[in-house]
């Protein structure tokens, strides 16, 4: 059965991406293979870098990429896929595969790839889901973890209040404005996702065993609240923050600290930051570790791939997540490798940013990858900005959480 997310009023839309281009009758010369992905900032400059090299050595095809945000990337591609068109690769984290999957857009790669290069992989390498592998993974991780500027911070937090006490010496107003001009932290506060690692902090989680939502609950108000305490009792975090604002504050030396992922860290050194990363603190009240959500991120092959392409689909994803291309991407943005003779290479093991990575990667919670997950998410987000922007309370925000989100589940089968 198929979501309600392809009703009519959606596949209406597949006009604007048929009219970008990606059902494309193939030209003369080199055959094209077409990948749509969402990786940002230093990852995408590297994973362009790659593609290039690939097809400067491959003159009988060439790849095309195509950068999305994640939310619209998932979007764009199932509604192009049910119309029969798309990129032939998709790349993004392991929890569109429920998605992509319950709306027959994707082929199973078990199919496509042989047991023997299947079993390279680690398990979280391989994403399965109903008895097939739907992606192949170049990392595992996309997790949020603790960055410091070492030049501001000496020891950097491990529990919530000693990033509470710290924050309150680094939160400066220099010029006497009644406006800080140092932030202690900051980060994209605003959106689900880097909400996460205070709910699982204060115990909470997303969904049961059987994909129904867990929103509304104290632990859900418990975590809320310790944010907005962050910014309006304790005033160590900024009134607004979305991401830009974020990676702006803290590449100029204007936050001490910063909640982010492996696809901003290396970008951080390059802007002239004295980075290091740190496992996120331990929640006093609770004793229990900020825990983000953990997934894998990789490659899955459009269900209406040319038959004629797959080979070469085959061939371009084993060489994207190959040993070559993985190690590349640790030793350059301390992505969490996938291969287990890739992890462990000597200057792997080495790396003190991706050895703290790992840790926190462990300390992380997986993110599920049931379809109930991204309704979850929609559900999610309109409350929790609404409580942020101050329209209503906690304890409002996570009942409508819950309604929102069981109302979308409710909604994705009929």
């Amino acid at each position: 059965m198929k979501y309600k997310f392809v009703a009519w009023s959606f596949v209406l839309l597949a006009g604007l991406v048929l009219l970008a281009g990606c059902g494309k009758a193939e030209e003369e010369g080199p055959v094209r293979i077409r990948i749509w992905h969402q990786k940002a900032d230093a990852e995408r400059v590297l994973f362009n870098q790659i593609v290039e090299e690939y097809n400067a050595t491959h003159p009988d095809r060439k790849v095309e990429v195509l950068y999305r945000e994640t939310e619209e990337l998932r979007n764009l591609f199932v509604i192009a896929a049910i119309a029969g068109k798309g990129p032939d690769i998709v790349y993004g984290p392991s929890d569109n595969i429920g998605l992509f999957v319950t709306t027959e857009t994707i082929l199973p790669l078990d199919t496509i790839f042989d047991a023997d290069f299947l079993n390279r992989f680690t398990p979280d390498g391989r994403v399965a889901w109903k008895e097939h592998v739907w992606m192949l993974a170049d990392q595992v991780g996309n997790h949020l973890a603790l960055v410091y500027n070492q030049d501001l911070v000496a020891v950097p937090p491990d529990t919530s209040d000693e990033l509470i006490a710290l924050g309150k010496q680094l939160t400066r107003d220099t010029n006497g404005d009644g406006r800080p001009d140092q932030y202690a932290l900051v980060w994209t506060y605003t959106e689900p996702f880097f909400f996460i690692p205070f709910l699982t902090g204060f115990g909470g989680w997303v969904m049961d065993e059987e994909g129904n939502p867990t929103l509304d609950t104290p632990e859900t108000v418990r975590a809320i609240q310790f944010i907005l305490d962050l910014r309006d009792k304790y005033r160590i975090i900024p009134r607004e923050s979305d991401y830009n604002v974020a990676e702006t504050l803290f590449k100029e030396g204007r936050a001490a600290m910063i909640i982010n992922g492996p696809w901003a860290w290396s970008g951080y050194g390059k802007a002239g930051v004295p980075y290091m990363i740190h496992t996120l603190p331990v929640i006093k009240e609770t004793g229990l570790h900020c825990a983000p959500m953990v997934s894998s991120k990789g490659y899955s092959i459009n269900a209406n791939i040319d038959p004629r392409k797959v080979d070469l689909a085959r061939e371009v994803i084993a060489y994207l997540t190959s040993a070559e291309v993985q190690h590349r991407m640790a030793m350059e943005l301390a992505t969490i490798p996938v291969l287990p003779e890739v992890l462990e290479m000597p200057d792997i093991q080495a790396n003190p940013i991706l050895q703290v990575s790992i840790k926190q990667a462990r300390l992380g919670k997986p993110m599920p990858i049931v379809p109930q997950m991204r309704m979850i998410w929609d559900g999610m987000r309109g409350p929790y900005q609404l409580v942020m922007n101050g329209a209503i309370s906690a304890e409002e925000g996570a009942r409508l959480m819950q309604k929102q989100a069981e109302k979308l589940i409710a909604e994705m089968f009929l």
